[in-house]
């Protein structure tokens, strides 16, 4: 498994958690607005995270040139 693989793999469960996550604020699962909050603040989190495997991806695609 090269590291463009591993980072592909991490990236599709960050986005699998991520759609769980909306999945329950989408059902109205939140028992209260800091649950909410929270929430909000991981789905964030898990999406800065993507942002940051796919300039590291980047990066390593323009170092194997």
């Amino acid at each position: 498994m090269t590291v463009n693989d591993l980072l592909r793999t991490i990236k599709s469960q960050l986005t699998s958690k991520k759609v769980d996550v909306s999945n329950l604020m989408v059902e109205g699962r939140m028992t209260d607005f800091h649950t909410y909050q929270r929430s909000v603040g991981i789905a964030e989190g898990l999406e800065i995270a993507k942002e940051i495997i796919d300039e590291t991806t980047k990066q390593l695609d323009k170092e194997d040139v």
